[in-house]
């Protein structure tokens, strides 16, 4: 019983770990979106005084905010299981 309760200790660090690091990694990403998002608004003039077309851009902006919108999401609907998970068994010693 020991080496199961070791093993599933290991996992949840593992695990807990690779979490943080994507969410850490995730708003990195985010904050250079947002930094990118502020130099495409302070550059607009020059592309409007020069006619060319930022369009693809804010394309790609809209497409970002609905996937992050999803993740976003998806990740309110892991942690409420998470949660209740946690609640309901608390032998897992989730946290």
């Amino acid at each position: 019983m020991m080496n199961i309760r070791h093993h599933w200790n290991v996992a949840k660090r593992v695990m807990g770990d690779a979490w943080h690091h994507s969410v850490k990694l995730a708003g990195q990403f985010d904050q250079g979106i947002q930094v990118g998002r502020r130099l495409l608004a302070a550059t607009a003039p020059i592309f409007d005084q020069l006619g060319a077309s930022y369009k693809p851009i804010m394309d790609g902006l809209t497409a970002y905010d609905k996937g992050k919108s999803d993740v976003v999401g998806g990740y309110n609907n892991v942690q409420s299981h998470y949660n209740r998970i946690r609640r309901q068994v608390p032998e897992l010693e989730l946290g």
